[in-house]
């Protein structure tokens, strides 16, 4: 007879459960043998169990699908450690802030992940932590405070937070629009709300919180009224909450990027950057003023679209045509709002993807091709004190033109100056080693080009720099500095160069790096260089500002080097597009011949004894370089016989 089973349920032990995740969710709460530490994905767990996003989405069908764990698990983990080494750090009680930056895409969920979630679980070992949460309008700021009460409250119901800490708001002291001062706070003599909330337009004048998170201080659409005003307050404001901060306090950014010298951007430049998380940055110029690696700030960084394979970097929100759409829709918010590089749209005259093809060694320029003439352009911010308050470089430029009337114009990249801080006496000095340095090297010093002075006092520096050059040994006519009108029609200007970039008119002229790729080979056939691709340029810092300027110039904010730049193709400097005839086939630097041009009238002319002397030594010449094979003919010593003319 078989034996009946019987079947016996197994009671799920609920508060062993809760005593899981209730040291899984908070830092300095999980027990690795005798030891107390965090568990490596604490925060995760928080973002999707005690604050319940895991819950939410899965109730909520609809929902765009913006938790994604290639993304948000190791930012998760990058935010848990950056935060537990500045609570580490602050025990210490020394002074010394810590700064955190998220960039990520707009819809990513960064306010949850980072404003929302991140500082409620830095709280959990913490009682008297006291966060101040600011956004560019008070509204956005109270929204923030509000999901995290309902969190702490119990109100939202896919959230454990409750379940595994209490009820923090039963209990409260302060509960309010604008502040809270929860339940778990268990001392009485901080002035500093747990959680307070304000704006760029209130400020937090008399609290000093222990971390303060900005979280996405700027609006678009403040932007596009009053840009120039509307991004200065922003900046005062993000500034002014300093003085509101611990010394030994947080700073947190959380942001999408909108233009080049947004708060993001500026802070990157003035403070630098300390790591870098996420994926490569794509504006590596804006590092000018503060060597990538040594500066102030951590951040995590993302992108919609991978720029160097095409594919979309969160496939469950962002899908490839809903890429192209958005590009076909409008380049340049898809640039800012989706990949953080402002002005890197698809419809700009001139794109980074170009540049390289312009690269030119300095060694293969030597070789290549003889100087005719240089001409330097000069940008003497110094000269107009708002200019020099908002930080506008003085700046100098130098193109080379070649023997070939080819419309191509060489960048000295080793002679480009630029800085904010200069003085006139200082400017003075580098324009003079750079015209001192072409004429070392006996290039022709064609023409400077400059801007003219404002308030009615044109050619008074003219005159000064005229005279510090003559002291120098370099004279220039007083029709060799040229001074151009560049108030008007800048970003104009600077287009309509950036259209002869694209166009091949430019060389920029660099040094290799170390490498193994063969030198440049002569075509015999067509009696010219073949141009060579190696990639292992050396790129100065100011090269890349001067690119950065060119090719996102809608959003940058200074664009000194690249205004200085335009002067180069303008008649009065000397340039002149390619002539070529049209519909006529034409190499590089080749003039084309017309049937009744005069120089064709020789063709088929024997040479007379001056002219055959003058081919025998250049054929000897070449020969030692290497370019031509010796002799004449089948026979070195073949000559054709021939009576003088």
């Amino acid at each position: 007879m078989a034996q009946a089973t019987v079947q016996t349920s197994v009671a799920w032990d609920l508060d062993a459960e809760r005593d899981l995740w209730r040291s899984i969710c908070a830092p300095n709460s999980w027990f690795e043998g005798d030891k107390v530490g965090t568990h490596p994905y604490s925060l995760w767990y928080f973002m999707t169990k005690a604050w319940g996003a895991e819950a939410y989405l899965r109730s909520n069908p609809s929902e765009p699908r913006w938790l994604y764990k290639p993304i948000h698990v190791p930012y998760s983990q990058w935010l848990q450690g950056h935060l537990l080494a500045w609570k580490k750090r602050a025990l210490t009680g020394r002074p010394g802030r810590t700064h955190i930056a998220s960039i990520l895409p707009r819809g990513y969920g960064k306010t949850v992940s980072a404003t929302k979630c991140g500082t409620l679980w830095s709280g959990l070992d913490d009682p008297n932590m006291t966060v101040l949460i600011q956004s560019s309008t008070e509204d956005f700021s109270v929204d923030i405070l509000k999901s995290q009460k309902a969190v702490l409250s119990g109100e939202d119901s896919d959230s454990w937070f409750c379940w595994l800490y209490g009820d923090w708001s039963s209990s409260a002291k302060d509960w309010t629009k604008q502040y809270v001062n929860h339940g778990y706070r268990n001392s009485r003599n901080i002035s500093e709300p747990s959680l307070d909330t304000s704006s760029s337009s209130i400020g937090a004048t008399g609290y000093h919180p222990r971390q303060c998170w900005w979280d996405d201080p700027l609006q678009k659409t403040k932007l596009k009224k009053d840009k120039v005003a509307y991004l200065r307050g922003q900046k005062e404001a993000v500034n002014a909450s300093y003085n509101s901060l611990h010394t030994n306090g947080l700073m947190s950014l959380v942001a999408t990027r909108y233009l080049d010298n947004d708060v993001v951007g500026e802070h990157f430049r003035e403070e630098g950057v300390a790591s870098w998380s996420g994926m490569p940055c794509p504006h590596m110029a804006i590092f000018d003023q503060v060597e990538f690696g040594k500066g102030l700030w951590h951040v995590f960084f993302y992108q919609t679209e991978d720029e160097k394979t095409g594919e979309p970097t969160h496939p469950l929100l962002w899908d490839r045509d809903m890429i192209a759409q958005a590009k076909a829709r409008d380049a340049e918010d898809f640039a800012c709002q989706q990949q953080n590089n402002p002005g890197s749209g698809e419809k700009a005259p001139l794109v980074e993807s170009q540049i390289p093809w312009l690269y030119m060694d300095y060694q293969d320029f030597m070789w290549e091709v003889r100087p005719q003439w240089a001409t330097v352009h000069i940008d003497t911010a110094f000269k107009n004190i708002d200019n020099a308050g908002d930080g506008d470089d003085s700046a100098i430029v130098v193109w080379i033109k070649g023997d070939q009337d080819n419309g191509i114009l060489y960048l000295d990249t080793l002679l480009m100056r630029a800085s904010n801080e200069w003085r006139e006496e200082d400017f003075n000095k580098e324009l003079v080693k750079v015209c001192l340095n072409l004429r070392s090297r006996g290039i022709m010093l064609k023409c400077i080009t400059d801007e003219k002075e404002p308030g009615g006092k044109e050619g008074t520096y003219k005159n000064r720099i005229l005279g510090i050059l003559r002291t120098a040994g370099i004279t220039l006519g007083e029709d060799q500095f040229i001074q151009f009108n560049r108030t008007t029609e800048k970003k104009a200007r600077i287009r309509t160069a950036a259209g002869h970039w694209a166009e091949g008119h430019v060389r920029i002229l660099l040094n290799r790096g170390p490498c193994d790729c063969p030198p440049p080979e002569y075509d015999r056939v067509k009696n010219q260089f073949i141009p060579r691709q190696c990639p292992h340029f050396l790129i100065p810092p100011i090269v890349s500002k001067m690119i950065d300027q060119i090719v996102r110039l809608d959003v940058v904010g200074h664009d000194d080097l690249a205004d200085a730049m335009t002067d180069g193709f303008t008649k009065q400097a000397g340039w002149t597009p390619p002539s070529v005839r049209p519909g006529a086939p034409s190499d590089e630097g080749a003039i084309p011949r017309r049937p009744w041009d005069n120089d064709l009238k020789n063709v088929g002319k024997p040479m007379n004894d001056q002219e055959l002397t003058q081919f025998l030594m250049d054929r000897d010449e070449l020969a030692g370089l290497g370019l031509m094979t010796p002799g004449h003919g089948w026979d070195d010593e073949f000559l054709p016989p021939r009576d003088p003319v």
